[in-house]
């Protein structure tokens, strides 16, 4: 029955709840009509790679596509597409692009499924990908992925850095002007980046700020409507130079109140991978987080905060990858805790050419190959609870607390019979946390240990030591007998408490087992249900 009310939930928000335009206001984007937060949550379209046309569009009628995607629950898509599709290619019909690279099976599909497409040019048939997810409710930001059409990305694929072989800046900033122009009058499209993932040998702080400055200025002039996304250095990690010198925009202007920053992150970032599965995880996962707030969530913080957009971070849909599981659960908390904006790699469950191939599954893809079903419904499930937004700047109700549980996307509630469950987070309960009593909000009641491996419980009893949390780790609550709150549905369907797993003294550094199932996150709220 859950399933069933989520569901009509999630069927209900194709009715867009906000106005667009937007812009920002602090760390927030906002609407610009009410002032009310528009949190952007979505998924990734890939249309950058050879053909210059938005994935998928040979396994079902676009239509389709457009309303899974909201009853997905996601408002926006992030399209992205290549400088030349507007600079050397803007003539090329569909037909055609398909036809030179010999995508025959691809041009059946189209034929069968969108032959309405086939005779437009590819920023035509972008344009009638956008105008098909706004019809659902859908916003789109525009990504400029690459320039050469390719895939994405390497430090010497041509395409990183202004002046590599494929980057020319004029072209860049004519196609700026072109893409931001041609939209100027669609209010649904609400952002464009200025470039994806800034990258290579010839990368430095200098030229980034000089081009960032021209992109920025040549989007607004062409379009002062949209949101404009400026990505840092090293593959989008690194905005560090923000913190010596601004991007100098008067800030009464109406500019300064459409950046918005963005960033990426995946288990596979740097090269850490294996350290996941193979390093402390509470001390690594720390260590991430205090890495992603070091070089950009900084930009949130202060009297001149600004929003930031992770527009990238995915996982393996297939479920397989112990260490993108494990990742997820640590991203997921980053996530709730600032309550930040996103877009998950990839909403795309294949590719018409991929480095070779034709036909190429994409294992991070929300949709299977033939673009019918969600891949990973257990995936799915869990980035709803951070879908809602959290923190309503808006809000003059008193804050109160979250207790999230990171690993299976999860929040504490109490039914109607005084009993603790972990429950989707449309359901959760508030609590507050102070001298080391968590508290039910609105009740005389606190939680409780009972036992190793017994069920928490609520009591009125909140002077006992069976009541007395304190953290042992960032994410983990122990109470004076060293028993932790516990959730793993495969072992119980009860929230237990458990001895602590890898909490000695909150820094164990030799246990290499996986706590995760311990992680219940307090995470500040001001948001209504």
């Amino acid at each position: 029955m859950q399933a069933v009310t989520a569901f009509l939930l999630l069927f209900s928000l194709i009715t867009p709840s906000f106005s667009v335009p937007l812009s920002t206001k602090s760390r927030w984007i906002i609407d610009d009509v009410g002032g009310h937060r528009v949190k952007l949550v979505g998924g990734n379209w890939a249309g950058h790679i050879g053909p210059m046309l938005p994935e998928g569009l040979d396994k079902r009628p676009l239509s389709d596509i457009a309303r899974h995607i909201a009853l997905m629950g996601f408002n926006s898509v992030r399209l992205t597409y290549s400088t030349y599709m507007f600079t050397k290619y803007s003539h090329l019909t569909v037909m055609q692009s398909l036809r030179n690279l010999s995508l025959f099976n691809a041009i059946d599909g189209v034929t069968k499924y969108n032959p309405q497409l086939l005779k437009l040019t590819l920023p035509a048939a972008q344009e009638a990908v956008v105008n098909h997810l706004a019809s659902y409710g859908v916003m789109t930001v525009l990504d400029n992925q690459v320039s050469k059409p390719m895939w994405c990305c390497g430090d010497d694929d041509g395409n990183g850095f202004w002046g590599d072989k494929y980057f020319d800046p004029k072209d860049w900033l004519k196609s700026l002007h072109k893409v931001a122009h041609r939209y100027r009058h669609n209010p649904m499209v609400v952002a464009m980046s200025l470039r994806n993932e800034i990258r290579g040998k010839r990368q430095n702080a200098k030229d980034w700020l000089k081009y960032v400055r021209k992109g920025v200025k040549q989007i607004h002039k062409s379009n002062p409507n949209v949101l404009i996304l400026v990505g840092g250095l090293s593959y989008a990690l690194d905005l560090t130079p923000l913190k010596n010198k601004s991007l100098n925009i008067k800030a009464t202007s109406k500019l300064s109140r459409k950046i918005v920053y963005e960033s990426h992150r995946y288990a596979f970032t740097m090269g850490q991978s294996n350290d996941y599965m193979h390093k402390p995880l509470n001390q690594f996962c720390d260590s991430v987080i205090a890495d992603m707030e070091t070089r950009t969530t900084f930009l949130t913080q202060g009297p001149n905060a600004a929003p930031l957009y992770i527009t990238e971070f995915g996982v393996n849909m297939l479920g397989n990858q112990t260490y993108d599981n494990i990742f997820l659960g640590c991203f997921l908390a980053y996530l709730a805790k600032y309550d930040l904006d996103w877009n998950l790699w990839a909403l795309h469950g294949s590719y018409y050419l991929r480095n070779g191939g034709q036909g190429v599954e994409e294992q991070y893809g929300m949709f299977t190959t033939n673009w019918t079903q969600i891949r990973n419904p257990d995936i799915h499930a869990k980035l709803l609870s951070v879908r809602q937004m959290i923190k309503d700047p808006n809000s003059v109700e008193p804050s109160y607390l979250r207790m999230y549980h990171p690993k299976t996307g999860r929040c504490l509630s109490v039914d109607d019979n005084a009993q603790i469950h972990a429950a989707d987070c449309l359901y959760f309960s508030k609590w507050s946390y102070e001298n080391s009593v968590i508290k039910l909000n609105g009740t005389p009641y606190c939680l409780a240990a009972t036992g190793n491996n017994s069920p928490l419980s609520l009591t009125t009893d909140c002077d006992s030591n069976q009541s007395s949390w304190k953290a042992v780790s960032s994410y983990q609550l122990a109470n004076r007998d060293k028993l932790c709150i516990h959730y793993d549905p495969y072992y119980s369907p009860y929230v237990l408490t458990k001895w602590c797993i890898c909490a000695s003294s909150g820094n164990d550094s030799s246990c290499v087992r996986n706590p995760q199932s311990q992680w219940f996150q307090r995470v500040s709220s001001s948001a209504l249900e």
